[in-house]
Parts: C-alpha cells; sequence; structure tokens
C-alpha cells in the first residue's frame, strides 16, 4: 500500500474525501490529514507520504507555499501532489506545475477522475519501486558478496532480507543440459532480476530477496516461493527452493562458514526427501554431530572385495554401506568425505593394477549441475565404484573383452529367457553400458540383435521338425508374442513363418496355424 495525506482547510473534505474514494481498491492508504500547509509540512517533515491531495487556498501557509519549503528541502523525496481548488484558476495552475504538480482537480471532487488518476499513479509508483529495489539490491548484493570472500562483515543493514537458494534438482530421465538456461528463467521472476544474484556453484543458484520487492505477492516470501516453484515446473525445472531467514539475524561464526553450514544443513532435508520448499532458520548442530559408525568396517569390506576380484562382495560390502548412510541420514557435508574415501580407496587398488586414475573423478554433488536426492546418489555412486572395479578386473585378468565373452556364452544358454541388457549387465556387475559395448566387441552386433538372430534360429528349426502352431513356437523361443515373431522373422528371413514352412517342407499349407 502506498501512502496518502490530505491537506485541505475544509473539515468535510478531510473527513469525507477518504470515504467517498476507494484509496485501498487503487493500492493506497489515507496515512494522514492536515488542516493547512504549515501542519501538512510538519507532518509530512515527521512521516514523508508518496501523493498529497493539496488545496490550494488555506490559511497559515497555502498550497503553493507548502509546495516552495518542500523544494527548498533537497534531501527530501518529493511527493506525487494532486492539486485541490474550488474555482480554475490557471494561474495557480501554471504555479503548480513548476514544482511537478501531477493533476489539477476542481471542487466538488470527481470521485471517477479521482480513481483514474490514482490508477495512474499506482502503476508509476510500481515501476519506480521496481527500479529502486533493482538498483538496491545490486549495491547490496556486491556488499554480501564480499562479506562472502572476506569472511566477515556488518550484517546489520541487511536484517530483514534473506538468502533464497534455487537448487536445480536431478531426475531419473535428465534431458539436456538445462541449467544453461536456469538463472535466466530465475531472473525473470524474482524481484530485482539479475541484480539480486549472490553466487552459483554447481546446482545452486543463490540471490538475495528483500520482501519490499513482494507486493505482488502480499509481501509473503512463502508466497512468492510457491508461486515460483510452480512456474518454474510448469517451465520444465524440477527446483528445490531453500530461503534463509536468519542469516543477517543471528552470528555463530564468521558470515561464510555461517552461510556455507546453513545451506549444508538446508541441503540435508532436501537430500533426505524433504518437500521442496523450506523457509526457516536451519540448525547447523548437526553438521559436527554426525558421523557413520563402523565406516571403516564398511570400507574395509569394500576394499577387501575389490582386491578379490569379488564382484558379489563389492556390492554386498556397497550395500551394507549405503544402507547404513540411510538409516542415519547422514548430513551431506560428511556424506561428501565418505564418496571421497571411496574414491581414493579405488584409486589406489587400480593403480596398484597399473591402471590410469586420470580416467575417473570423485563423485561430488557441490559441483554437479544437479542436485540428487538419496536414491539418485545411491545409483551415482553405484556407477562410478562398478566402472572403477570392471577397469581393476579387466587389468588383473588381462582381457579386456572377458565380459563380453562370458555375456556371450550366457545369452547362448538362456536366449529362450525373457532377457535384457540390464538383466545380463546385473549379473556381471556392470552397468548396462558398458555390458553393451564389450558384448558388441565380442558378438559383432548388439546383445538385441544377437538374441533375435538366436531365436530366429531355433524357430526355423522348429518349424521345420515339428508340427508346433507359430504362437507355440514364438513362446518357446522367447519372442513372446507371436506378431513380434513374425514381424522380427520376416525382416530377417525375407518372408513369414508359415511361407518358410511351406517352402521349405513341400507340405503344401500343412497344419492349420
Amino acid at each position: 500500500m502506498y501512502s496518502v495525506m490530505i491537506v485541505d482547510d475544509e473539515k468535510a473534505i478531510r473527513e469525507n474525501l477518504p470515504h467517498a474514494v476507494d484509496f485501498e481498491g487503487h493500492g493506497f492508504r489515507v496515512f494522514s490529514v492536515a488542516k493547512n500547509g504549515k501542519d501538512a509540512l510538519e507532518k509530512f517533515l515527521e512521516t514523508p507520504v508518496d501523493i498529497v491531495f493539496l488545496d490550494i487556498c488555506m490559511p497559515v501557509m497555502d498550497g503553493l507555499g507548502f509546495l516552495k519549503e518542500l523544494s527548498i528541502k533537497k534531501e527530501l523525496k518529493m511527493p506525487y501532489v494532486i492539486m485541490l481548488s474550488g474555482y480554475s484558476d490557471f494561474e495557480y495552475a501554471r504555479t503548480a506545475i513548476r514544482y511537478g504538480v501531477k493533476a489539477y482537480l476542481t471542487k466538488p471532487v470527481d470521485e471517477e477522475e479521482v480513481g483514474q488518476i490514482l490508477s495512474e499513479l499506482k502503476e508509476t509508483l510500481d515501476e519506480n519501486a521496481r527500479r529502486q529495489v533493482k538498483a538496491d539490491i545490486g549495491v547490496w548484493t556486491g556488499k554480501i558478496r564480499e562479506m562472502y570472500h572476506s569472511g566477515n562483515g556488518n550484517r546489520e543493514p541487511f536484517r530483514g532480507c534473506f538468502v533464497m537458494h534455487c537448487l536445480l534438482l536431478a531426475t531419473e530421465e535428465e534431458k539436456g543440459n538445462k541449467s544453461c538456461s536456469l538463472r535466466k528463467n530465475i531472473e525473470e521472476r524474482i524481484p530485482g532480476g539479475g541484480a539480486a544474484f549472490l553466487r552459483n556453484r554447481g546446482s545452486v543458484y543463490s540471490y538475495l530477496l528483500q520482501p519490499v520487492g513482494l507486493e505482488d505477492y502480499q509481501y509473503s516470501v512463502t508466497l512468492f516461493a510457491r508461486h515460483f516453484l510452480h512456474w518454474m515446473k510448469q517451465n520444465g525445472y524440477e527446483c528445490a527452493l531453500l530461503l534463509d531467514e536468519s542469516i543477517f539475524k543471528e552470528e555463530e561464526g564468521t558470515f561464510r562458514s555461517d552461510y556455507d553450514n546453513r545451506l549444508y544443513q538446508m541441503e540435508t532435508e532436501i537430500f533426505w526427501g524433504t518437500e521442496s520448499l523450506i523457509v526457516g532458520r536451519p540448525d547447523t548442530a548437526s553438521l559436527s554431530e554426525q558421523r557413520l559408525e563402523n565406516e571403516e568396517t564398511y570400507l574395509a569390506q569394500l576394499k577387501s572385495a575389490v582386491r578379490e576380484l569379488d564382484e558379489e562382495g563389492v556390492r554386498a560390502a556397497y550395500h551394507k554401506l549405503e544402507e547404513a548412510v540411510r538409516e542415519s541420514r547422514l548430513n551431506i557435508v560428511y556424506l561428501q568425505e565418505i564418496c571421497y574415501r571411496i574414491h581414493y580407496l579405488l584409486m589406489d587398488i587400480l593403480t596398484e593394477a597399473g591402471g590410469d586414475n586420470s580416467e575417473f573423478s570423485p563423485f561430488d554433488w557441490r559441483d554437479a549441475e544437479t542436485f540428487p536426492r538419496y536414491e539418485i546418489w545411491k545409483e551415482k555412486m553405484w556407477g562410478q565404484i562398478s566402472s572403477v572395479f570392471l577397469s581393476i578386473v579387466d587389468l588383473k585378468k588381462n582381457k579386456r573383452t572377458g565380459i563380453g565373452e562370458e555375456a556371450l556364452a550366457y545369452v547362448r544358454m538362456h536366449f529362450k529367457e525373457p532377457i535384457t541388457l540390464k538383466d545380463v549387465a546385473d549379473k556381471y556387475f556392470v552397468t548396462p553400458a558398458y555390458l553393451g559395448r564389450s558384448f558388441q566387441k565380442a558378438a559383432g552386433v548388439s546383445l538385441k540383435q544377437y538374441l533375435n538372430q538366436l531365436r530366429i534360429e531355433e524357430a526355423k528349426r522348429l518349424l521345420l521338425q515339428t508340427d508346433k502352431r507359430i504362437y507355440e513356437i514364438a513362446e518357446e523361443v522367447g519372442f513372446g508374442e507371436s506378431k513380434y515373431m513374425v514381424t522380427k522373422f520376416t525382416a530377417q528371413v525375407g518372408c513369414p513363418p508359415a511361407e518358410y514352412r511351406r517352402n521349405e517342407t513341400g507340405k503344401g499349407e500343412g497344419k492349420s496355424d
């Protein structure tokens, strides 16, 4: 709401105008009234307002006298003035224009005309406010960044502000690199736009949020945050929003340590599945308290299984470790330490085996473009462990295509079963991508193509040596549905199964299919 002062020597105007015009409906509130220019000047100097309805002719000090006194005081921000007069006096009007009077109304006041003027002023004031917020926030963010890099500073000027962290969340099916356009989309919606930007690391984009810029959301930070998340989701972004309301209120350490610790604690809540909006003061006490019991035992079991090339042992050791992490609901700061310890453990064994550890980097969620929750983190860590383990296996056994050859033999034995690339990869303790490459190298075709070839060859044998129906053959050889078998058979052999049977046996139509 913008503030209004009504200045008129007529009591009826002072008392009736606030009721005759729907000020609040236009975004204004009558803050004060005055009976003459002198009275108005005293009240304005004490509490400035945005708009003044000012009568021209008044005792003690008239309207023009009031404007003249205000213009002398250069430190004051001039209000928007609407002049009131009981008659049309162009000399007064001409003088008033020199003082920047916005409008000139004659009494009795037309409520509709006042409403129109108020609507126009509201647009002007809103635009000015937006520009001012952007100008102010640009200076403020610069000071906050300086505080962060220097380690400390005076937080008092920023009390009442929030630090808003927007996290781009990792999803099971990530489509393209959205981090490039994320910042642009955030700054289209946040008060102050790009001027509010504080810093970015990995998936986290941080901004300064001033409630004064949230007039469209009833000055509610929570209401703004929910609208913001909804808008981001509509535009294809899965985000979490963390709003720290106390970073400028309470000092526990240096500004940098407080900033980072509070962010880590809120990220921990998101990691373990809290809803995607956190507004409040994070509890940073657990940052220094949480540790994983029996961590050394879990790591020792993992190390032993890798050295012994025990695939099932590696899987079991990792499963125990990640289950213990889940049950403890570790803070992600400590969880990152575990990620690094696992990485260096594997790199030591890889180096011993004569491998090149420059191919592998530790998984660090702080630098990742998307922020993982627990389930995705678990899969990413397993992917890294299995990839390094496979390299160690290859080096120690000195057979780069060993997995592919073993998978080839396995498929020959089990092609009639409903197996997939992932099924075979899981059996050999590798990722589907790696298994696919190894299999292609060993067989010359993809696993799926090889499966189809085996199944079609078996189908040809059954077509010629048995009188089974086509749907029975399709089920027996692993195709499942007869339609699917007919499609694949025709594409590879050049004719449908029934025609193949007739042509090869020369027995005519044979048994109806």
